[in-house]
């Protein structure tokens, strides 16, 4: 009996040290970057800088996790960096297509997503 127990007692001090090296600790966990990308976004619709681009990039900056954000009217896109855990493009697309400068409507043509 007294064999029975301490075979037990055995197998569950190495099942208890084997999977404790599976998972992080905390500060370990604490260390793991959030998943980042950048998306570049072209725009139609967009009629200059100071009023549409400028207007935009505003908007995209006030999304909770967008870390940066440049709208350019010449290039005609823009290019986010932002958490995927926060945000994500559907977010950061209809941000775009809902802001309201005039009567100007824009238009997404085209997203290139890369994981950084």
């Amino acid at each position: 009996m007294r064999l029975k127990a301490f075979m037990l007692l055995c197998f569950i001090t190495v099942y208890s040290c084997n999977s404790s090296k599976k998972s992080l600790s905390f500060s370990e966990q604490s260390a793991v970057k959030p998943a980042t990308s950048l998306a570049t976004i072209t725009i139609k619709g967009m009629a200059c800088q100071a009023g549409c681009a400028d207007a935009i990039q505003e908007n995209l900056l006030k999304i909770e996790g967008v870390e940066k954000a440049v709208v350019s009217y010449e290039e005609a896109n823009a290019i986010v960096t932002f958490n995927t855990t926060k945000t994500s493009t559907t977010v950061i697309t209809k941000t775009i297509t809902d802001t309201k400068v005039k009567d100007y409507i824009y238009t997404i043509k085209n997203i290139e997503i890369k994981n950084l």
